[in-house]
């Protein structure tokens, strides 16, 4: 070859070369001088590998650093197009990236976002140029719900920055926390970026939105917002006490990929950062592609400082566009830009490359690969002592996976650390109200609350300025939960009325709807209020009541007023009653072995006088008992000589029975066990049944008799005695007011408006007019007053519950504690000690009792028991059969069932011939019954 054709093709060669070679823009921002240093050194390393492995590209780096104002921002990317640069690699967050866009776009040069993060350019047009190579914040905050859902932790705040990243990022976590009746974001704060950061630590920053956070009661915590803010919100909620272990904090990215920004000096990190948690887009960390690639950095003298999760993502940037643009070479791509921000037209060749890049990203081609693109995932971050670990991770379709295995679910983790070491996930609920101060409305209403002699017409905010049973109430709460808390007396001391002209609230509700208290002593729950406050778990249910003066009581003139203690069914009962235990007493008398009249009658049945000592003198041999042989009184004879068989006849029978009401009798009682235990029944029947009828004819006799017609609400408008009074803006009122049966409505609209309780006692005590109020108002307000009546409607039902600001925090916790107070009894106990139980009044009804009828319904207990001593008699006179047949056995020698047998057939032949035939009592048939003689042999009974 001559060394003219030399000169030529090395000529050639150059040219060529020369035309092959590419600018890339790097933007940077000045104010993070660390990673800027980081990202350009890193990314003159990338660029010099993939030079050297690519012989027809080559590139170039043309860098311009900024500041965060728009001026700036233009002005670096006008000098990065007057370069005649072909792609421009941003490092910014969304907030700064946006900006870039717009001239990317107006331009038709691509631009690479390195990290920026932004939902909302999830939908680009087809007029946009940027190439995104993070996953958007729509794919984090899926797994930040997804870990808030592992751990139960449903109730949370968010603090972030108020920029696109800091606002942008959060908005689908919220959406997602909406659709799940489970979650409640209890507060979201944003603060401002444009803080001065180099200010000592001495200057709080973010106190107010800290303690808006704290005041939601929230004990897990959502930051997002870039590394040089969380440093400054770490410390300064550590002094704030919302870093012990019972709290937790979620970071995004903007801090878990520069973990160097929320560092002290010398690289050090406080011990109150263990615990952290965050997620991290995953960037192929780890991976033996990633790792060769960071050795080959190391031994080239780079320092492992300088791998960040951005720098990584800008050397990534260009790895992606080199392989664009060796492909788009083979194709004879234009490849001169030539454009300006002084002239209005456009690069025609930065479609193509746009769309270049955006396939290879698509294709998972090059070292790229890694970035997961196609299929967003981030590993979950632990902070340990020295720094941020990947303790799991979060895939799109796999969701929350193992650390060692991420095709494996998620599971109770032991490696994770909590805040303050913690080795077991907090319940991200809070017990306590520790350092927090309540403002509580109150009114004066006794005995719900009453307000200290020394402290009307002054300051009432002192706790020790009021009793009663709210007060205690809030002690107990106080005692349990740790706040200190001041009581605000409404300026008008109502509970709170709506005022339809004004379209305001008066009372207490006012004071809750404008801030100016935390909660309210209890009070009535309705609908319309709850359409602007919230209300705790109800702590007492109540009903609407009547209380009037009574006039005088009138003579009464009833003739048979001693009947009154019983309903006619009773006296009845009583009657029927005499005549039956009149017959069992009789029968028993009869049909026992051991009543008078059984006894002689077997007497006469079985033997004669002489066989009456010589059986005695068996029964003395074989030692058994018998109430006929204790005497030598032959029974036969005592029959001749005394006719008293029927001594216990019906009509003496029911001459015993029925003096027992009047405490009298007769000589002649029952003999047999079965009678006198029928009988000891009956008397104590008598007893009690005696006692009742005396108690309610003293109430009948004592009471006062009212003359007043009203028993209901609806009485009121049929008369023109009596006018009525309702407290205005009461609970009672209201109802009444909205009630659909328009009875209801009429009475509230007529009803006198009583400014007070006071106002309303005060019109009852002066007569003729009804108090319509609670029932336990009323009853606690007009004790001991025997002038009064009380009349409960058993109508207008309702809750009563503490007020609250709507979705406040305090509630919550507030329930947990009404729920326990209410499972151990502790506010019935409460409430009886103020409502029951109080010295100072004593009802006047209290020793004369109730002046109602006593019926069957109330009696029948005592009828139960008198059925019950029947029974027992029935059964005895049974046992009484089987011992006299087991006594003929030992006497006789004979089988027991032989002699029960004979026993029967006597009292069979006694029933049909003696007591209804009416035969002669000394001429009896005993062919059929046998006696054993002296010579002992078996013989008839001759009688």
């Amino acid at each position: 070859m001559s060394l003219c054709q030399c000169v030529f093709l090395l000529t050639f060669l150059k040219l060529y070369s020369s035309d092959r070679t590419y600018k890339i823009g790097l933007v940077l921002n000045s104010e993070e001088p660390d990673e800027a240093d980081a990202i350009r050194r890193l990314a003159a390393f990338t660029v010099s590998q993939l030079n050297n492995e690519n012989t027809n590209t080559t590139l170039e780096i043309a860098e311009q650093f900024h500041d965060s104002t728009y001026l700036s921002l233009k002005n670096s990317f006008c000098t990065l197009l007057d370069e005649n640069v072909i792609a421009v690699i941003s490092a910014c967050d969304s907030t700064l990236t946006e900006i870039q866009v717009n001239l990317a776009n107006q331009f038709h040069i691509p631009l690479i976002a390195a990290v920026a993060t932004n939902p909302f350019t999830d939908f680009s047009s087809s007029d946009d140029f940027e190439i995104r190579l993070s996953p958007s914040d729509i794919h984090q905050s899926q797994a930040i719900f997804d870990l808030l859902k592992e751990y139960k932790w449903y109730q949370f705040s968010i603090l972030a920055s108020a920029d696109d990243y800091g606002i942008n990022s959060i908005v689908y976590l919220q959406y997602l926390a909406s659709q799940d009746d489970d979650f409640n974001v209890r507060d979201v704060q944003h603060f401002d970026v444009k803080v001065d950061l180099s200010s000592g630590f001495d200057v709080v920053l973010f106190k107010k939105e800290l303690q808006l956070i704290k005041d939601s009661l929230a004990k897990v915590i959502v930051l997002n917002c870039g590394g040089k803010f969380a440093k400054r919100i770490f410390r300064e909620a550590k002094t704030m006490g919302l870093m012990d272990e019972s709290f937790v904090w979620i970071t995004t990215d903007g801090i878990t990929s520069k973990p160097e920004s929320i560092a002290y000096q010398n690289s050090s990190y406080p011990t109150f950062y263990t615990g952290l948690l965050g997620t991290l887009p995953q960037y192929g960390k780890g991976t033996k592609q990633y790792n060769d690639w960071v050795d080959s950095y190391i031994m080239e003298g780079g320092s492992m400082s300088d791998i960040r999760v951005n720098s990584v993502k800008v050397a990534m940037g260009l790895s992606v566009v080199q392989v664009s643009l060796e492909e788009l070479d083979v194709d004879n791509w234009s490849n001169k830009p030539s454009v300006s921000c002084e002239l209005t037209s456009h690069w025609r060749g930065g479609r193509k490359l746009y769309k270049k890049i955006d396939e290879n990203l698509k294709m998972n081609k090059g070292i790229y690969h890694l970035l997961g693109v196609g299929n967003p995932s981030y590993d979950i971050m632990n902070f340990k002592g020295s720094g941020f670990e990947k303790v799991g991770a979060w895939d799109k379709t796999l969701g929350l996976t193992d650390r060692s295995n991420e095709n494996v679910r998620w599971r109770e983790r032991t490696d994770v650390v909590f805040l303050g070491g913690a080795q077991t996930s907090p319940t991200g609920m809070g017990y306590s109200l520790t350092g927090y101060h309540l403002r509580i409305g109150i009114v004066p209403e006794p005995p719900i609350a009453f307000l200290k002699e020394s402290c009307k017409g002054g300051d009432t905010s002192s706790p020790d300025c009021w009793y009663g049973w709210n007060p205690d109430i809030i002690t107990q709460l106080q005692q349990d939960l740790n706040f200190t808390y001041e009581y605000v007396l409404p300026a008008d001391s109502k509970y709170g009325g709506f005022n339809n002209d004004t379209r305001t609230w008066n009372g207490m509700i006012g004071d809750i709807l404008d801030k100016k208290t935390d909660l309210t002593t209890v009070m009535s729950i309705n609908s319309e209020r709850s359409r602007y406050i919230g209300y705790t778990a109800s702590i007492f249910e109540d009903q609407a009541s009547l209380i009037l003066y009574t006039k005088s009581p009138t003579s009464s003139t009833n003739l048979f007023f001693f009947l009154e203690p019983f309903e006619i069914s009773v006296w009845l009962s009583i009657i029927g009653l005499i005549l039956v235990i009149a017959f069992l007493t009789t029968f028993f008398s009869k049909f026992s072995p051991f009543g008078s009249y059984g006894r002689k009658i077997h007497a006469m049945q079985v033997c004669p006088c002489s066989e009456c000592v010589f059986r005695r003198k068996v029964k003395e041999e074989r030692r058994c008992r018998f109430v006929d042989t204790r005497s030598y009184n032959c029974l036969v004879q005592k029959v001749e000589e005394d006719d008293d068989l029927n001594e216990l006849s019906y009509f003496n029978s029911t001459w015993l029975i029925g003096t027992g009401f009047v405490l009298q009798g007769t000589d002649t009682l029952p003999t047999a066990p079965s009678g006198r235990f029928l009988l000891f029944v009956w008397w104590l029947f008598v007893m009690i049944l005696t006692a009742m009828y005396t108690a309610n004819l003293t109430a009948h006799l004592t009471l006062d008799q009212s003359t007043t017609s009203i028993r209901d609400l609806s009485d009121l408008l049929g008369q023109k005695t009596y006018k009525w009074g309702l407290i205005q803006d009461r609970n009672l009122q209201i109802m009444m007011s909205n009630h659909e049966d328009k009875r209801f409505s009429r009475i509230a609209e007529e009803a006198v408006k009583l400014k007070d309780l006071d106002q309303g006692i005060e019109e009852v005590k002066n007569g003729e007019f009804v108090f319509i109020d609670e029932n336990s108002v009323l009853t606690y307000n007009f004790k001991g007053d025997c002038k009064t009546e009380l009349i409960k409607t058993g109508k207008f039902h309702n809750q009563w519950a503490f007020g609250t600001q709507i979705n406040s925090p305090y509630t919550p916790i507030i329930n947990r504690m009404f729920l326990l107070y209410r499972e151990k009894g502790w506010f019935t106990a409460k409430f009886d000690e103020w409502y029951t139980n109080d010295e100072e009044h004593v009802s006047c009804k209290t020793t004369v009792g109730s002046d109602k009828k006593f019926g069957l319904s109330v009696l029948v207990g005592l009828f139960l028991i008198l059925g019950v001593g029947i029974s027992m008699s029935f059964i005895t006179v049974v046992l009484e059969l089987f011992y006299v047949a087991h006594q003929d056995s030992r006497e006789k020698g004979e089988n027991f069932c032989v002699c029960l047998r004979d026993r029967i057939k006597l009292k069979y032949r006694e029933v049909t011939e003696e007591w209804f035939a009416g035969g002669e009592k000394d001429v009896l048939d005993t062919k059929d019954v046998r006696v054993k003689t002296e010579n002992g042999h078996s013989e008839r009974a001759n009688c």
